[in-house]
């Protein structure tokens, strides 16, 4: 198991499983958060207003084989990557329990989503995304 499945397996309510092309594919109760290509290539789904900032910011670039899609990628090339695959898996993972939280799910453990934006250091832009989803 590599840092960052191992790190993001111990999140609350995640899910570990295979995915095509050998990757590992982490889950949300059942909503995907993103994937990790044989530990070196990470695709995450976002709304596509979200992928735009991300991409704007240089935090992702457009999906490697759907580059309109809402789709993002990101290039773990070393030690020095794995923070930022954290970081994007991280804004996906509190994105989706907004969504969770809309429905009135608690299928997890109650997290504070934006004393955890803070800590990620996400930009306004980002952070207004986020507050306007949580309605």
């Amino acid at each position: 198991m590599n840092a960052i499945e191992s790190t993001v397996s111990g999140w609350s309510g995640i899910e570990v499983e295979p995915h095509r092309f050998s990757a590992r594919e982490f889950t949300l109760d059942g909503t995907e958060i993103g994937h990790l290509h044989n530990g070196r290539l990470l695709d995450i789904p976002f709304p596509k207003r979200i992928r735009d900032i991300l991409i704007e910011e240089g935090q992702a670039e457009k999906h490697h084989i759907y580059p309109e899609s809402g789709w993002v990628s990101y290039l773990v090339d070393g030690d020095e990557a794995i923070g930022g695959a954290l970081w994007l898996l991280r804004v996906s993972y509190l994105y989706c329990l907004i969504g969770m939280q809309q429905r009135d799910e608690h299928a997890v453990d109650p997290v504070d989503i934006d004393a955890e934006l803070a800590e990620l250091d996400v930009s306004s832009e980002l952070h207004d995304v986020f507050e306007e989803a949580s309605g």
